[in-house]
């Protein structure tokens, strides 16, 4: 044997395999398609180019697929999400059991009596097909883009049912190969779990007490998860692939730091083994076992799986469900292709029952191989590359995503969620922070506890159908690199971020650059303080009205706007009639006064003593038995002997008068600063009359407190100093009177 073929062969592989993966990737179609054709191609079987040779490695090539194989399965164990399949609907779920028994026993039957192989080989070759899976299901949907419902049950099923497939499979193995079969098989049970649970457990253990430093931990865990099927195989023979599938499921479903980042490792790694593993397989298929279980019977068995057993399938596990109508069942009948796991288990299973399985079973090994494939083919590639016309004639395809992605979900994001939501579009917050996650999860609102610029969509039905990104955190910087990642995962979304602009600020920026870093909204919110703010839900200065074109003079504090199908995070130029909008006021604090909209002036008068009568005359109006003039005679005088200036231009007459039962509270902004005749203080700008009743000297106190803690706050104050109207003032003080 000749070692530079050898090594020529697996660089070859290696090589190929990654190409044919990105090539894939770039033309959005099921990887498995390209290293099929590739893998055959570049073998000895088809052209006879004998790039690829698997036969020149020998023994190595059961050894390289026995650990190619187990790693896969690693990786697929560590990734099961059971949180997912807590949530998914009643379809999904009865898809994970009662649609796997469908589709194994329905296989299995059909292989026995059209090929009439024994029982327990019919029954494992009926295993293998039951699985999907993500690596041929998510490029898939990625390019016929389908509903939110039909989307959401090919996802979870194709991402949970591996585990179950493989578990399935390895059962029918078990029995094929053992001699004394049930003990065998029993046997091999135990010794295999038990050696994955106590695997797992360990794993995580030294995850959690940091025994391994992190820049070592990956490859640590890649040589663990080797020494698991290593040990497991020692102690009783191929319980190895049970064993690892154990143990990465225990190590993914405890609470382990770091597994984001392990699964991001994995699945890089197993992108590298599938592409090796898959290629060298398709090398090492010997065309003619094809014809040798003649092609008409596999075609027949290949269409009774597609046409009846899928649709079987699909129709039991809907039974009386009507969250699918009959369109969509028809679809989901129609798309069920196999993939990666599927065909790596049947050459395993093939390539060890050739070695070490029964003898009455030796000859049939190549037919796993056979149907297997001719399965993945007709499923990949006729259903595969039909699916969008027929999602088309059936009307389930989604033509323009529509759903919002916001990243942060703090305060105003929860409120921007919720209005989309009402407006009856799908809405997916993301934030690292699990408090913020958690609470908006209690609103009803869908929120996912991940990073956005390294979070996998493909991983997340929830972040199926997103056609708008709101980078909300209180990080520009942030904001654009999250809208950059996105522009690139999602096709021509639109992109907005916060960004707060000050009065030297330019507010136009370069298109291009808009296009590419997200069109800056909501540029007056000072997001980082308004989402911190202490105060209750129904409080928070937030709200949604109706509006007319006329009544929007403050168009930057519009956050949402929304009129018939368009839902914008600004108001748009040449707007007209009513819409909907989700208006954010400059502060708004409960303050514990009592005064009305009635009280509140903007006042041009040129003196104090003015501006005091103006608010005195509102006040007659309501209280027509009060003495105006004497009450401004006496605040006159105590201005005399004390001024009521407090300090930032701003005046607190009060007095204790008779007639009233509560203190009241006018409010009045001059135009310009008035000076006030009996002090030597700055001129006045603002001026809080507070009138109380004599008997209640708690409340006038209480009163004047409120005030001077609300001119103290500088950012309230500063609110106030940008008001330029009356109804500036009264936004202010009743942000629900803004109409």
């Amino acid at each position: 044997m000749n070692i530079q073929s050898d090594i020529s062969t697996f660089v070859s592989a290696l090589f190929f395999g990654i190409i044919f993966i990105i090539i894939s990737h770039r033309l959005r179609i099921p990887a498995i398609v390209i290293l099929l054709i590739g893998g055959i191609l570049l073998g000895p079987s088809a052209l006879g180019i004998k790039l690829i040779n698997p036969s020149l490695l020998g023994s190595g090539l059961p050894a390289i697929i026995k650990l190619t194989v187990a790693l896969i399965l690693f990786e697929g164990g560590l990734t099961l999400d059971i949180k997912g399949f807590r949530t998914v609907s009643v379809e999904i779920k009865r898809a994970l059991s009662l649609g796997v028994l469908i589709t194994w026993l329905s296989s299995s039957i059909i292989i026995k009596f059209i090929f009439s192989f024994p029982w327990p080989f019919a029954i494992l070759a009926g295993s293998l097909i039951i699985v999907t899976g993500p690596t041929v299901i998510v490029p898939l949907l990625k390019r016929i883009n389908v509903n939110e419902k039909v989307h959401s049950y090919l996802h979870w099923e194709a991402v949970l049912i591996d585990p179950i497939g493989v578990f399935i499979a390895l059962l029918a193995y078990e029995w094929i190969i053992g001699h004394d079969a049930l003990l065998f098989l029993l046997f091999r049970l135990v010794i295999g779990s038990v050696i994955g649970i106590i695997s797992g457990i360990i794993l995580t253990k030294v995850i959690n007490r940091r025994l391994i430093s992190h820049e070592h931990l990956n490859v640590f865990i890649l040589s663990y998860a080797l020494l698991v099927y290593a040990i497991s195989d020692m102690i009783i023979p191929e319980s190895g692939l049970l064993s690892i599938v154990i143990a990465g499921f225990v190590t993914g479903y405890r609470d382990t730091p770091q597994l984001e980042e392990i699964k991001i490792y994995k699945a890089q790694l197993t992108e590298l083994l599938i592409g090796l593993l898959f290629i060298l397989l398709a090398a090492n298929l010997d065309i003619d076992s094809f014809k040798k279980y003649d092609t008409v019977r596999l075609i027949a068995a290949v269409t009774a799986v597609m046409f009846f057993i899928r649709p079987l399938n699909i129709f039991f596990c809907t039974l009386g469900r009507k969250e699918l109508s009959l369109r969509e069942k028809v679809f989901l009948s129609w798309i069920a292709p196999r993939g990666i796991v599927a065909a790596s288990m049947a050459s395993l299973f093939a390539l060890n029952i050739k070695l070490h399985g029964r003898p009455e079973y030796a000859s049939l090994n190549d037919f796993l191989e056979a149907f297997t494939y001719a399965v993945i083919i007709g499923t990949v590639v006729f259903q595969g590359f039909t699916a969008k016309w027929i999602g088309n004639r059936l009307g389930v395809l989604k033509q323009i995503p529509t759903g919002w992605l916001v990243i942060g979900a703090h305060r105003v994001a929860q409120i921007a969620a919720r209005f989309i939501n009402e407006k009856g579009v799908s809405v997916t917050l993301i934030d690292t922070n699990m408090h913020n996650v958690k609470r908006a999860r209690q609103y009803g609102l869908t929120a996912l506890s991940a990073d956005a610029l390294t979070v996998d969509p493909d991983e997340h039905p929830e972040l199926y159908g997103i056609g708008n990104v709101l980078a909300i955190t209180k990080n520009d910087h942030l904001n654009q690199l999250v809208c950059q990642r996105w522009k690139k995962l999602l096709q021509n979304p639109e992109l907005y971020r916060w960004k707060l602009l000050h009065a030297h600020d330019h507010p136009e920026e370069n298109k291009e650059e808009m296009t590419a870093t997200g069109r800056p909204v909501w540029t007056s919110l000072e997001l980082d303080k308004i989402s911190t703010y202490n105060i209750e839900e129904d409080d928070f200065p937030v709200f949604t009205r109706e509006l007319q074109e006329r009544s929007i003079k403050h168009p930057e504090r519009v956050l949402l706007f929304q009129k018939e199908d368009t839902l914008l995070p600004y108001v748009p130029d040449g707007f007209t009639g009513t819409c909907t909008c989700m208006v954010y006021m400059p502060f708004y604090v409960k303050l514990d006064i009592n005064t009305r909209q009635e009280w509140i002036i903007y006042s041009a008068s040129k003196s104090y003593r003015e501006v005091l009568h103006e608010l005195l005359i509102r006040l007659n109006l309501d209280f027509p038995q009060l003495n105006i003039e004497n009450i401004e005679e006496t605040i006159m005088k105590q201005e005399i002997e004390f001024s009521s200036v407090i300090g930032y231009a701003t005046a607190l007459p009060h007095a204790y008068i008779d007639g009233i039962d509560e203190s009241l509270v006018l409010v009045a902004k001059t135009a310009k600063p008035v000076s006030c005749l009996f002090c030597h203080d700055d001129d006045v700008h603002f001026l809080f009359l507070v009138l109380s009743p004599k008997n209640k000297p708690d409340t006038h106190i209480r009163t004047l407190a409120t005030i001077s803690k609300l001119i103290m706050d500088e950012e309230r104050r500063a609110s106030l100093l940008k008001a330029s109207s009356r109804e500036d003032l009264i936004n202010i003080f009743f942000p629900e009177g803004m109409e």
